[in-house]
């Protein structure tokens, strides 16, 4: 019988095991990914376009369009038949565009997959771009603009970006409804042709059948890959700036630097550092900003790991007049990194962050992410290795190292919109 007066015996965990990606090359030259696992009979298809984000694009906006206007008709497909085909299937369509690449999902029950084959393949190869489609789409996009640039929280987070990198570097230009509005159907075929024809990748995951994989590999031999090599643009240096428009009583701040790259050796420990400083809802800055102080509902940071220069950044919402208070604690949060040395808390800080890894390979498309997100940085499983490692060895010294290498408070950049 269970004894309930005794809790469970706890166990340290110091590595992860989880299943790997399968990778081939079909025959035209895409590279294929695969993961089968799980009991539902569900499938995620993605394509994926490296050189389909708005790094690439030689006019704002234009990567966003081309990627949403996949679904708005082809050559043999208009959008409402688009839509109506996906719906009597079950099925539903994920645009995810991006920074440094794009991508367009399929989710459908395995069954259906080889039967929306053909639509997947026409609506990646072949759109139409057709000028009344790319009209209401534009007028869709102006439409959710305006309303996000109502948003202090969306403001100041693009506004942070565009002084860390500058407001001509791809990571920090701002889109704006004039960029919407002059973007052409022309615009859109030549990107399309240039950065989306000439590079794709296919990621499949969940309980496919045999025969839908022959199917997917049947459907994209007649694929016609056209390769280009594109300039890699170097970063400016950085700015720093405060921001404010006065229109509400709700401050959102952002401070933010450019940092370390996800290949870089120190990357590792300085996401466990930033775990322990504001990575969750224990942290450092929650235990004070919000619990002790309450100046906030909530304050995190994070490292956002581009492929081209990864920045740092810490966002919280607070009271107008409690803002001069709210950026001094945080200040003075990072700054007793500097001298941290305890113990219990870097362990408890570790022990999270073990255990929301845990939490996030619990499905084949979670596990299909933890491929992608060293894949498309360049890096394999090795890293993952790395990870577990160096999270095993952090000690309090590596905390106070880090934090006055990568977190001082000196060279940061502040954003406030209220």
């Amino acid at each position: 019988m269970l004894d309930r007066s005794r809790p469970p015996r706890q166990y340290a965990v110091s590595k992860v095991d989880f299943q790997h990606v399968i990778t081939e090359k079909l025959d035209p030259g895409i590279t294929f990914h695969f993961l089968e696992s799980g009991d539902q009979p569900v499938v995620k298809l993605e394509a994926l376009f490296p050189k389909g984000g708005a790094w690439f694009e030689q006019k704002r906006g234009v990567a966003l369009l081309c990627l949403t206007m996949l679904r708005e008709g082809t050559r043999s497909y208009s959008s409402k038949q688009i839509s109506g085909t996906l719906a009597a299937h079950g099925a539903f369509l994920d645009i995810n565009p991006g920074l440094d690449y794009t991508s367009i999902a399929l989710y459908c029950l395995d069954r259906h997959l080889e039967k929306l084959l053909p639509l997947f393949v026409e609506m990646i190869d072949s759109p139409s771009f057709e000028e009344g489609e790319l009209n209401l789409q534009k007028d869709q996009q102006v439409a959710q603009l305006q309303v996000r640039n109502k948003k202090n929280n969306i403001v100041a987070s693009k506004r942070l970006r565009s002084i860390l990198f500058g407001v001509t570097h791809p990571y920090g230009r701002i889109l704006d409804e004039n960029d919407i509005r002059a973007i052409s159907a022309d615009d859109l075929q030549a990107f399309h042709r240039e950065n989306m024809k000439g590079d794709l990748q296919l990621f499949l995951s969940g309980a496919p059948s045999a025969q839908s994989i022959a199917a997917l590999k049947s459907s994209f031999n007649s694929w016609t890959l056209e390769h280009r090599m594109i300039q890699k643009r170097d970063l400016p240096p950085t700015a720093t700036q405060n921001n404010g428009n006065h229109e509400s009583v709700q401050a959102s701040i952002r401070i933010g630097k450019v940092t370390l790259e996800k290949t870089h050796t120190d990357y590792v420990p300085l996401l466990i550092t930033n775990h322990l400083l504001g990575g969750y809802f224990g942290s450092r800055l929650m235990k004070n900003i919000r619990e002790d102080k309450g100046l906030t509902y909530g304050i995190s940071s994070s490292v956002i790991p581009l492929k081209n220069g990864s920045y740092w950044a810490l966002g919280a919402e607070v009271n107008v007049k409690l803002l001069d208070q709210a950026l001094n604690e945080t200040k003075k949060e990072v700054r007793s990194l500097a001298e941290f040395n305890d113990i219990n808390e870097l362990e408890t800080a570790k022990t999270q962050l073990m255990g929301s890894f845990q939490s996030e390979i619990n499905s084949p498309f979670q596990l299909l992410e933890k491929f992608k997100n060293v894949h498309l940085h360049g890096m394999d499983y090795d890293y993952y290795n790395r990870y577990f490692s160096a999270l095993q060895q952090f000690n309090c010294e590596n905390v106070r190292e880090i934090s006055q290498k990568y977190l001082s408070t000196e060279d940061w950049t502040e954003v406030v919109v209220y």
